[in-house]
């Protein structure tokens, strides 16, 4: 089985690569035109496939032999305009490539971020409500770009009768990126830790991309949506204290009820910022509630469907995320 994997050069593109070629699958890696794709350890069968979803012509030759596309390509930075640009419209121009071709497997990197928090109390799981119309007022860029690429992609994949799967990640974090959304408000070496007990939806990279690998290569996971999270999660206030340790950082925590911070922001909000859209994220009510709001999280349908448990626990997480690099171990 040949695999397109877009995004590869990326923080959980890397990760997926290598965990396809550990399920014996080939890997076709798209990157950036310009990216630097040495360090990143990929053996020699890795195939490095440069192209711009953006404005790159003839993507269809990306297909080539190819079973299935590992879509994971999103702007995780800059403005609105450019995110959507960047996620949605290079989706499309991908897509459109696609079919013209006979690969008809699609496995989709969406997000937590699609779902409509506000909506919701209890278990956050695959059958909850999804943001009805994201916009610019309620969610921030990369959240409504990532709504819209789900969409689009949906869309496209009934209307060509491909095999979709798609895969919504919580928080993914690792080395250089465990600093989570969902750890509250830090200012100078003061934390404030917003709902210190609430438990974070997350998956650390290795097992997200090991799931990723898994629904490419296993027919099961065609036509299915699959939250990506570890397990319940860890609590806000042990994982900062992890963070704290692990980096090395000298900081105070101090607990905040996360209704009472959920009041304030909506007042503060509304009456003395006047809907101010420019705002920190956390001081936008809804945007608050989709990094802070307690819930519980599953990863109960992947096991169910797939048989999937994550192959590295937290304890083993913490070690690949913070623990010196030994020699026989890269970034990658």
């Amino acid at each position: 089985m040949k695999a397109l994997v877009t995004g590869a050069g990326g923080f959980l593109g890397r990760h997926v690569v290598t965990a396809l070629l550990g399920r014996g699958a080939e890997v076709r890696a798209m990157v950036r035109p310009a990216a630097r794709v040495e360090s990143l350890g990929w053996p020699d069968s890795v195939e490095v496939y440069r192209a711009d979803l953006r404005s790159s012509r003839d993507l269809e030759r990306a297909f080539d032999g190819v079973d299935v596309l590992v879509h994971l390509a999103a702007a995780v930075s800059g403005g609105e305009d450019a995110q959507f640009a960047a996620t949605v419209v290079g989706t499309e121009r991908l897509l459109e490539a696609m079919a013209g071709t006979p690969c008809r497997r699609v496995v989709l990197a969406s997000s937590f971020s699609v779902y409509d928090w506000s909506a919701i109390d209890g278990t956050l799981d695959e059958d909850s409500p999804l943001e009805p119309v994201p916009d610019l007022y309620a969610r921030d860029g990369y959240s409504v770009a990532k709504s819209w690429q789900e969409r689009v992609t949906r869309r496209a994949s009934a209307a060509h009768g491909w095999d979709l799967t798609v895969l919504r990640p919580g928080f993914i974090w690792g080395r250089d990126h465990a600093y989570l959304a969902a750890l509250g408000l830090q200012v100078a070496r003061v934390h404030l830790v917003i709902g210190p007990f609430t438990h974070v939806p997350m998956t650390h990279v290795e097992n997200c991309a090991d799931l990723f690998a898994l629904a490419a290569v296993d027919p099961r996971a065609r036509g299915q949506t699959l939250n990506v999270v570890d397990g319940e999660g860890e609590r806000i206030w042990s994982f900062l204290g992890d963070y704290l340790r692990g980096t090395g950082q000298r900081g105070f925590r101090i607990p905040v009820p996360y209704r009472l911070a959920h009041r304030v922001v909506q007042l503060a909000f509304g009456a003395v910022f006047r809907r101010n859209l420019k705002l920190p994220q956390i001081l936008i009510p809804v945007r608050f509630e989709s990094r802070l709001k307690p819930l519980r999280f599953t990863n109960r349908r992947a096991r169910e469907v797939l048989g999937w448990t994550p192959p590295l626990d937290f304890q083993a997480c913490l070690q690949r995320t913070f623990q010196p690099l030994g020699p026989e171990r890269t970034a990658a």
